[in-house]
């Protein structure tokens, strides 16, 4: 799933202002991310991920990117070894 980075903002119950302050960033600035995700630093989308409570994967990076999170539950890399197989 893909959740755009003023959708994950709305979700936390944060304010453009409170997010911009806590990313050390102006308002504007933060207000341009949210219109181009894509121009965020690596620093910037892991603050983010961190700050909004979402993967940075689900904001930052596309559906099927091949850069989506490592496997961390033993059903994901049982689900992905399976699919190997096949």
């Amino acid at each position: 799933m893909k959740l755009s980075l003023k959708t994950a903002r709305v979700n936390a119950n944060m304010s453009q202002a409170q997010v911009a302050k806590l990313l050390g960033v102006h308002v504007q600035t933060y207000r341009k991310l949210e219109e181009n995700s894509d121009t965020a630093t690596i620093g910037q989308a892991k603050k983010l991920s961190a700050l909004l409570k979402v993967p940075y994967d689900e904001i930052f990076l596309p559906h099927n990117s091949t850069f989506n999170r490592i496997p961390t539950t033993s059903a994901e890399v049982h689900g992905i070894c399976a699919a190997e197989r096949r």
